[in-house]
């Protein structure tokens, strides 16, 4: 069992599509989100540590279906809402 530490917050989407679909539908709507991260055995010093593709398929996945919605420290209670409500047009 791990714990957050709650600095992202995010979504993990059925597929890479549906992540892909929902950054362009929250950048139509004037939210910022964003994909996560690159695996690190996909990374400069990974790929020269003699990783690639495919030996980690599950990271592969996930990282390819986590979305980051917006949280910071500023972000309002009308801002959250807008994030919510876009979230829920987007599956509608």
């Amino acid at each position: 069992y791990a714990e957050s530490n709650y600095h992202i917050y995010h979504v993990l989407m059925e597929s890479e599509t549906v992540r892909n679909r929902a950054l362009a539908f929250f950048r139509e709507h004037g939210i910022g989100t964003t994909f996560h991260y690159l695996p690190l055995h996909l990374s400069p010093m990974g790929r020269a540590m003699g990783y690639g593709e495919g030996d980690f398929p599950v990271t592969e996945s996930v990282s390819g279906r986590l979305l980051r919605l917006p949280i910071y420290p500023s972000l309002t209670d009308d801002q959250q809402a807008a994030v919510i409500r876009t979230m829920e047009d987007l599956f509608a």
